[in-house]
């Protein structure tokens, strides 16, 4: 068994990323221990840039593969810096569809096509521990169901997602959670450990940003008041900025003098150290979907805030998790409720376990 993998986050600055690659490989070597797992990383788009060729280019590739035009699918994909020999080495394809199976996803048509060009090829076809959120979008839901329908397994990491795949068509869709769920506990006294490396106080509040801010001045104003209203709540407790990509680094250091904030860098520090990081805090506040996981797999109660996407809901539910996302046009009381939600009442942190990952069962 000769697996490609893709989309290959193990190299990406986000923990997140990092985590759920490192989930699916650990998770796949435990099922299939003699297969050979190789990452895949995509060509870039020749035009990635050129944002009226992107759009000429996926309306040409959707509308191909939605009349099953194997001619131009692969003429397109070419043009796409695919190769039409880029499975040929493999038996089996596993596609993470962590971050990408969204109406906002630069890259959804063309992953699309990839999965489809599998198929052509024969190849056994994978493609687990995604959000599927679409927006009502007609062709996309078209097209996600159709190419997944080819597809040997689906998988989805949440409810939401579950109910829209059943919605769409998908036919033989499964809920398997986030492949970080699957990781290996860190002990406490690597924990510890690891806190002591980056001189950490004994008692410490963790903050991370969201898919949902930008590099802006209204995104500044939004995490000011939220860093104001935890400061207001919890006096004197530090608070530890943990920058998870560049929008929450760029929120971070032009709030660091104002809130005398601690920012651990996901360029500088693994998923695994950011981990054992959030495991040790009272508290985490904000709107990255693998941060709140991580929080929720140590006990660390949080309070979760809107992404892009639904995926912070679709986290909660999974969990039965008493506090919905916070929208980050913030309210004093809200945001003071929510506290007292997750620190009065009772959270039942229960295992959420992947105890089947044979995505490759004929």
């Amino acid at each position: 068994m000769k697996i490609a993998y893709f989309i290959n986050t193990f190299k990406s600055t986000n923990w997140g990323g990092q985590a759920t690659s490192s989930g699916i490989k650990h998770l796949l070597a435990k099922e299939y221990p003699d297969a050979k797992f190789t990452p895949l990383d995509l060509p870039n788009l020749p035009f990635r840039k050129i944002k009226i060729l992107r759009y000429y280019y996926d309306k040409v590739l959707l509308n191909a593969l939605l009349k099953d035009d194997q001619k131009k699918i692969i003429s397109i994909l070419k043009k796409m810096n695919i190769s039409e020999t880029i499975f040929d080495n493999f038996t089996h394809i596993c596609f993470n569809g962590e971050g990408a199976v969204h109406y906002k996803s630069g890259h959804l048509i063309r992953f699309m096509g990839l999965l489809y060009l599998a198929k052509l090829k024969n190849k056994y076809v994978a493609s687990i521990n995604q959000t599927i959120d679409l927006n009502n979008n007609q062709k996309l839901e078209t097209l996600i169901s159709k190419v997944y329908n080819l597809c040997d397994f689906i998988s989805v990491r949440e409810p939401i997602s579950f109910k829209l795949a059943k919605k769409i068509g998908i036919k033989n869709c499964k809920l398997i959670p986030d492949a970080v769920y699957g990781l290996p506990k860190i002990e406490n006294e690597e924990i510890l450990s690891i806190v002591k490396k980056y001189n950490l106080p004994q008692k410490y509040i963790t903050i991370t940003g969201s898919s949902a801010l930008k590099r802006n001045k209204n995104s500044i104003n939004q995490m000011s008041k939220l860093l104001q209203f935890t400061q207001d709540i919890f006096k004197d407790t530090p608070i530890v900025f943990m920058a998870n990509a560049k929008t929450d680094l760029y929120l971070a250091n032009r709030l660091k003098s104002r809130f005398n904030l601690n920012i651990i860098n996901s360029k500088d520090t693994s998923y695994h150290e950011a981990i054992a990081i959030f495991a040790k805090s009272m508290l985490l506040v904000g709107g990255r979907q693998h941060p709140n996981i991580f929080a929720y797999m140590y006990k660390v109660p949080y309070v979760a805030f809107d992404g892009n996407t639904f995926k912070n809901k679709g986290v909660g539910e999974l969990q039965n998790y008493p506090l919905s996302p916070l929208h980050w046009k913030l309210d004093f009381e809200k945001y003071k409720n929510a506290i007292d939600t997750v620190f009065k009442q009772k959270i039942k942190f229960n295992e959420i376990p992947i105890t089947n990952f044979k995505i490759y069962e004929e």
